[in-house]
């Protein structure tokens, strides 16, 4: 129950509770339309899902007994999908297995008491606080004061977040939006939007807001580097100089260190969208390209270890090898101290590297089945191990001239012979791999010989090509330029 175990130290409780039933419908089939549930019913039998399940629940209830959520439906959600749990396995209808131990529900009666009990204070307290929230947003309208309007919205928006209504908070706090009146409130509202839009699972929103982030803090960072060269090139004032000791100091009076967080929470999440969108090389540019640690700072939505699983399972998808020399082997100091806190990923990466491509596939597979209950990479699993091993297959058959597809079935753990040339024939088919498979007696993989001569003319040719056709929009441009006819 490593995954479980890794969700109670590394999240926030509003992190804790979605990861908790994501975990619990993965392995009961609770949702059915999830492909994960497939691929960890093939990983795990009845009986160990069922424990994982009800241990996830168990712990979700804890979250919820010791008030770390104020929705008052939640526990009545979570105390459902325990009993559909014992419904699912008592009846053998997940798996077939009858020695499956149902947990003791001898004290139900007692505990659906406490969670009706619980439920109701906790609906008549969100009811006073609703009540107060109100007022304090007619007061400030009243007062006609932008900021005071604006923190009322924000209020509101946290309080209908905090109680699970997350379409009424994302309202709210796109309503505080005409009430900034600074770059910070506009980050505080990317932020809070990014929130939100994450737990509704709308990745559009997400990558919206996160790229507006960028760009601001982009601008920002753009606008401090001009005025700090006229300070240079200017002499300053008295008063100047008198104000030089106050550095560091960024976006509304944060300090360089508070910004340059807000900039890798942002781009965590636009990371999240495109992985989400299946943008692998995306999201692995944005994992890697962290210019400073997440560690505890962005609990609510991921850990530095998710950075890390995340940036490099992408990464090794998709990346080739001067890519993966400078943002993860030897160039990207950063993103090698993540990975120092993910032991295994880190092994992988190493093994990939140094072509022990058998090594790696099989550690992969050690991971797999807490990846399968991972709530952003869990439905990616398949795919990018499918690249992965692709690629390695690819780098493997590089040096070659002639390779005996035996000797690589043993090397890769295969099946056979003949998956391994299913493999390699898709491969020659969508020209990934420049070879042949000569089936006659041994089965050898035959590298084809081209003429390099031709191939560099033809390189040279579609180069000079780009380089007229560039050339063309640029004097093109600039004729619109000075006819003064470019929008």
């Amino acid at each position: 129950m490593q995954a479980i175990e890794n969700v109670s130290q590394s999240y926030g409780d509003s992190a804790k509770l979605i990861r908790f039933q994501f975990i619990a419908d993965v392995c009961c089939c609770l949702n059915k339309e999830e492909k994960e549930e497939e691929e960890l019913g093939v990983i795990l039998d009845a009986k160990s899902r069922y424990e994982i399940a009800r241990e996830a629940l168990r712990r979700a209830e804890e979250v919820c007994k010791r008030g770390g959520t104020r929705n008052a439906e939640i526990f009545k959600t979570v105390r459902e999908k325990k009993k559909n749990l014992n419904e699912l396995f008592s009846s053998g209808g997940n798996g077939g297995e009858e020695d499956v131990n149902m947990e003791n529900d001898d004290d139900d009666d007692e505990e659906k008491e406490f969670v009706e009990n619980w439920s109701s204070q906790m609906h008549l307290e969100n009811q006073n606080e609703k009540k107060r929230l109100d007022e304090g947003l007619t007061s400030s309208k009243a007062s006609s004061l932008k900021e005071s309007i604006r923190l009322a919205h924000n209020d509101l928006g946290d309080y209908y977040y905090n109680i699970g209504n997350l379409k009424e908070a994302f309202t709210c706090y796109q309503k505080s939006r005409e009430y900034g009146t600074s770059v910070k409130h506009t980050l505080a509202l990317c932020m809070n939007s990014i929130r939100v839009a994450l737990e509704l699972n709308n990745m559009s929103q997400v990558l919206l807001y996160a790229n507006k982030g960028l760009a601001i803090l982009k601008n920002v960072d753009q606008m401090n580097a001009s005025e700090n060269e006229k300070k240079m090139t200017q002499k300053p004032s008295i008063i100047q100089q008198a104000g030089s000791g106050i550095e560091g100091l960024g976006v509304g009076g944060e300090s360089k260190e508070e910004q340059n967080l807000t900039c890798a929470k942002f781009t965590c999440a636009a990371a999240l969208a495109h992985l989400h969108f299946d943008k692998y090389t995306e999201a692995a540019k944005h994992f890697t390209s962290l210019k400073t640690e997440i560690g505890n700072s962005y609990t609510e939505v991921v850990s530095q270890q998710d950075v890390a699983v995340y940036g490099g399972l992408c990464a090794l998808a998709t990346f080739d090898r001067e890519q993966l020399k400078k943002h993860i082997v030897h160039e990207n100091v950063t993103f090698r101290d993540m990975l120092s806190t993910v032991p295994e990923m880190r092994d992988i990466i190493e093994d990939f590297w140094n072509s022990r491509y058998p090594q790696c596939l099989s550690k992969l597979n050690l991971i797999k089945k807490e990846l399968l209950l991972d709530i952003h990479i869990g439905k990616h699993v398949h795919k990018l191990f499918s690249l992965i091993r692709q690629k390695a297959l690819i780098q493997y058959t590089k040096p070659f001239s002639a390779l005996s597809l035996t000797t690589m079935a043993s090397a890769f753990n295969c099946d056979s012979v003949e998956t391994l040339e299913k493999e390699i024939a898709d491969l020659i088919t969508r020209d990934k791999i420049r070879a042949r498979i000569d089936s006659r007696g041994e089965k050898i993989l035959r590298a084809k010989e081209f003429d390099k001569r031709t191939e560099t003319f033809e390189r040279v040719q579609k180069t000079a090509e780009k380089f007229v056709e560039n050339a063309r929009d640029a004097l093109l441009r600039s004729s619109l330029n000075r006819l003064d006819l470019a929008l």
